[in-house]
């Protein structure tokens, strides 16, 4: 590293554990897609609501707000099930938590091992997913 770049580096770190650690990019993230999403007319009103609700959450562990909600959810499948089977398949579960943004979620649920997924599996994995994503909080285990 050039001149005093490599005394910077340590700090540029520390920073970024940070960020990682307390999520602030993930919470970032989150405000700006719920801005975007309702569009409110008090933006600053909204966003300090939406942070009361993210600090409510963090004490019960219930309702994340999140853009997407049950319905939501329950219109991704019908998407993925046109023609109203009432499956879909392991494959299609997989890529349609992935694009929700469900990180950690059963890679082989009920159903799976037939490649036929219901929609109560999906609707359980993803409401379980969202909620997670959408906590945006460090959990202190301290």
């Amino acid at each position: 590293m050039a001149g005093g770049d490599s005394n910077n580096w340590p700090r540029k770190r520390e920073s970024e554990e940070y960020l990682e650690k307390h999520r602030i990019l993930e919470l970032f993230n989150n405000l700006t897609s719920q801005l975007i999403y309702s569009r409110p007319e008090n933006p600053k009103e909204f966003t300090i609501d939406l942070l009361e609700k993210l600090k409510k959450s963090r004490m019960t562990h219930l309702d994340f707000p999140s853009i997407f909600d049950e319905s939501n959810v329950r219109s991704v499948f019908g998407m993925l099930d046109p023609t109203g089977r009432g499956y879909i398949t392991l494959s299609q579960y997989k890529e349609a938590l992935t694009t929700l943004g469900v990180e950690n979620f059963d890679m082989n649920p009920a159903g799976g091992e037939y490649d036929k997924i219901t929609m109560e599996t999906f609707v359980r994995e993803a409401k379980s997913g969202i909620a997670k994503a959408s906590a945006t909080f460090y959990e202190n285990k301290a």
